[in-house]
C-alpha cells in the first residue's frame, strides 16, 4: 500500500513538467501569430527556452523528486522517460503525414533522441547524487557517492563525446539513414 502512494505521489514532479512542456510547446508555436514582431521574439524565445529545459532537462527534476519520494529505481527511470518519450513520440506522430507506420517507429532511432536518451541516462546518474545528498541531510544514513551512479555519468558522458567526436555527430546519422535505406529503401 505505502508503495502505491509513493508512485502516485510521485506522478506530481511528472505532471508538472509536462505542464510545462505542453505550455511553453504552446506559447513557442502560438507566438508566430502575434503581429509584433518584438512580443513574437520574446514569446519564442522564453517559451522556447522552457520547453527546451523541460524537455532535455526535465529528467534531472523527476529523478530527483521520485527519488526523494523513496520510489524504486524502475520506477524514478519510468517516470523520467515520460515527458522526453511524449516529445519524442509527437515528433514521431508529424511524420505519419507522409510516412508510414513502420518507417514513422524507425524515427524514434534518431540521433537526436539517442542522444537526449544518452543525456537523460547523464542527468539519471547526477540525481542520484543530489537526492542521496538530499537525502543524507534528512538524516538518513546513506553514502552520496557510489561506484553505480558515478559510472553512469561516466559512461554516458563517454558516449556522447565520442559519438559527437567521431565525425562530428554525422557518422552516427549516416548510421540511421543505413538502416533507414537497408529496411526501407531509398525513398523519394
Amino acid at each position: 500500500m505505502k508503495d502505491q502512494g509513493i508512485k502516485k505521489e510521485s506522478l506530481f514532479p511528472v505532471l508538472y513538467m509536462f505542464v510545462v512542456a505542453a505550455v511553453s510547446y504552446v506559447g513557442y508555436f502560438g507566438s508566430r501569430h502575434v503581429n509584433n514582431d518584438t512580443i513574437h521574439q520574446l514569446m519564442a524565445m522564453v517559451f522556447g527556452t522552457t520547453y527546451f529545459l523541460s524537455v532535455a532537462f526535465g529528467t534531472l527534476y523527476v529523478f530527483t523528486s521520485v527519488y526523494v519520494r523513496g520510489a524504486s529505481l524502475p520506477w524514478r527511470i519510468l517516470t523520467s522517460f515520460v515527458v522526453p518519450f511524449i516529445w519524442m513520440t509527437k515528433e514521431v506522430f508529424r511524420l505519419t503525414e507522409s510516412h508510414s507506420f513502420l518507417e514513422c517507429l524507425y524515427w524514434y532511432l534518431n540521433p537526436l533522441n539517442i542522444w537526449l536518451i544518452s543525456l537523460m541516462v547523464l542527468e539519471m546518474g547526477i540525481a542520484t547524487l543530489i537526492a542521496r545528498s538530499v537525502l543524507k541531510r534528512r538524516g538518513q544514513q546513506i553514502k552520496i557517492i557510489t561506484l553505480a551512479p558515478v559510472a553512469v555519468i561516466l559512461g554516458s558522458l563517454v558516449f556522447v563525446i565520442s559519438a559527437y567526436a567521431w565525425g562530428k555527430g554525422e557518422n552516427i546519422y549516416v548510421i540511421f539513414l543505413n538502416g533507414y535505406r537497408f529496411f526501407f529503401g531509398s525513398g523519394t
